[in-house]
């Protein structure tokens, strides 16, 4: 059942006084970075994490006011408070932008705060149409691609080469034109990886597999400094309404932010202009918008770096490890690294990009999105749900991404141990039994409207804190609505809406038939999925009855060993 949340949006005119939206500068209100206040309680290590258990659609008493609306109220208001007060770092960097962009730059996510930089520099006449709120915009219903991709891009490896040419015969459709998932297994194998192509970037790994740098040999990773946007400035690409006025302004961004040092509001400011402009070329509600202009960047800054592939791969020794969107990791005999270097310098001024790289004493490669690379001074980088965990708890879970509020943080113990056990030999088993933190062995799951959980046959929270027991501990199942009307035979599949529609009619109420419905005779019934089955769980949204005796400890233990890479 899709979540059917809808974020009313209030303006600043229609406010009684200035409001902080610890929502909108979180991005709370993107369906892809949803966050409700409970699940926030559960990343904040609430001691409880309390619903209210009444009735929506019913008048409350006067005894449920007092004894659970208003405690339930209190509760939550010091729960977003709290959270106001871990946000205060983001609401003073956005302070400290109010001469800039005025008040109501207080509740902008951090792309809006970029993009409305970079539109007061080009001026609103030129990003608004002459009522001053409609944005200017090239809309389009075809791209063709042998228009946009870069006379310089050429390879000389076969696989490359097929890929190039199949893409310049591709032309995108729609109306707007479509730019998301037209691409659907376009691959190329070169030089022992798979090179997955699409519409938003490649990706290619080799798969667990344990690196190890030594005096012979050497592990390097190469990103690209600011892709997107270096693409555009260097290439002078620009939304085709905004003209070469764009091409200008953009460009002064990182020329401007060098001036600034790290940590001060003009640094970021600026970083967050240059970076969270590119998305706006396929925004359909931004006056950046210009689909062509956010494809050009995308088609070729993959095939860009799939020419620093191929040209890396000239180099006797070398083997590439990973390679994504800005980047490529490889190893390579010290021998042969000057050589690998010199490539580099070559492709530099070749596409005018610049390339940082960073040398690893290892690597655990599971897949492309979830890996972990050791730096040479023993930092850890940790990559993808996999193996990623925030250093500090419970005010700061961001250091890995802008906003990591948003994610899962379950069982972080059996991840911790993982990397404990890979990065630092220590046993697994010690690792857990050791760890003295319940919030670490914690999960976390929510349902959506319409479904509930059931531990046993007691009914639970929507969204519920729990951990694995093997005492006391009871089956946990999700119970969810039928997918169609009750007790009806199920829907053929295939079958139209009108075609379905147009049968239903002359078949009497109750009666099977071929035509509309399945073979087998199903019907729709309340549907029930159990989690972690064959273990029990004891609900700890009061961290109360968290009681360590009762922890099933082989169930981390085994969670912890599936992430293990030798």
């Amino acid at each position: 059942m899709q979540d059917r949340t809808i974020f009313k949006t209030v303006r600043p005119s229609e406010s009684f006084a200035p409001q902080i939206d610890l929502l909108k500068i979180h991005h709370f209100d993107n369906r892809a970075k949803m966050t409700s206040l409970k699940a926030l309680q559960v990343h904040m290590r609430c001691e409880t994490v309390v619903e209210l258990n009444l009735p929506f659609d019913q008048s409350i008493s006067q005894l449920n006011i007092e004894q659970k609306a208003i405690p339930y109220n209190k509760h939550d208001v010091k729960r977003t408070k709290e959270f106001a007060l871990i946000s205060l770092p983001n609401i003073n960097f956005r302070i400290g932008l109010i001469d800039q962009l005025g008040p109501n730059c207080i509740n902008y996510n951090d792309t809006k705060i970029g993009t409305k930089i970079l539109e007061e520099r080009l001026g609103r006449d030129l990003c608004f149409e002459l009522d001053g709120w409609t944005p200017r915009q090239t809309f389009r219903n075809r791209v063709a691609l042998d228009d946009i991709i870069f006379p310089y891009i050429r390879f000389q490896n076969s696989e490359f080469a097929r890929v190039l040419s199949w893409m310049k015969q591709q032309t995108l459709t729609g109306t707007p034109v479509q730019t998301k998932g037209v691409f659907t297994e376009l691959t190329a194998a070169v030089g022992g990886l798979n090179f997955d192509f699409g519409t938003g970037g490649i990706h290619g790994s080799l798969e667990n597999l344990v690196v190890v740098s030594d005096n012979e040999w050497s592990i390097n990773d190469i990103d690209v400094a600011s892709l997107y946007p270096s693409i555009a400035i260097v290439n002078e690409l620009y939304p085709e309404h905004l003209g070469k006025r764009f091409v200008f302004e953009y460009a002064q961004l990182p020329i401007e932010r060098k001036k600034y040092k790290k940590g001060t509001v003009q640094n970021a400011a600026l970083k967050l202009s240059a970076n969270g402009t590119y998305g706006n070329f396929n925004n359909i509600y931004s006056p950046f918008y210009d689909p062509q202009c956010a494809m050009t960047i995308t088609i070729n800054g993959q095939l860009m770096i799939c020419m620093l592939a191929e040209w890396l791969l000239t180099v006797p020794s070398l083997q590439l490890l990973q390679a994504n969107t800005d980047g490529i990791t490889y190893r390579i005999q010290r021998r042969h690294l000057p050589q690998a270097r010199e490539i580099q310098k070559a492709w530099e001024a070749y596409t005018r990009l610049t390339l940082e790289e960073v040398e690893y004493k290892r690597m655990w490669l599971k897949n492309v999105s979830n890996y972990i690379a050791e730096k040479l001074d023993g930092t850890l980088k940790l990559k993808g749900e996999a193996y990623w965990y925030p250093e500090k708890f419970p005010d700061d879970i961001s250091n890995a991404s802008p906003s990591s509020w948003h994610k899962n943080l379950s069982n972080l113990v059996s991840t911790m141990a993982a990397v404990a056990h890979m990065t630092n030999g220590v046993p697994i088993d010690q690792y857990i039994r050791e760890c003295k933190d319940p919030y670490l062995f914690m999960i976390c799951e929510k349902v959506q409207r319409g479904a509930y959980f059931c531990i046993g046959s007691e009914r639970t929270q929507k969204v519920l804190r729990y951990y694995i027991a093997n005492k006391d501990g009871e089956p946990l199942h999700k119970i969810m609505p039928p997918a169609g009307p009750e007790g009806e035979y199920k829907r053929k599949n295939g079958l139209s809406d009108y075609e379905y529609q147009r049968i239903k009619e002359t078949v009497p109420a109750g009666v099977h038939d071929e035509r509309i419905h399945t073979k087998n005779k199903s019907r729709y019934e309340i549907r029930q999925s159990t989690f972690h089955a064959g273990f029990g769980v004891i609900d700890c949204c009061d961290v109360a009855r968290f009681d360590f005796t009762k922890v099933n400890y082989e169930y981390y233990e085994q969670e912890a060993r599936k992430l293990v890479i030798t």
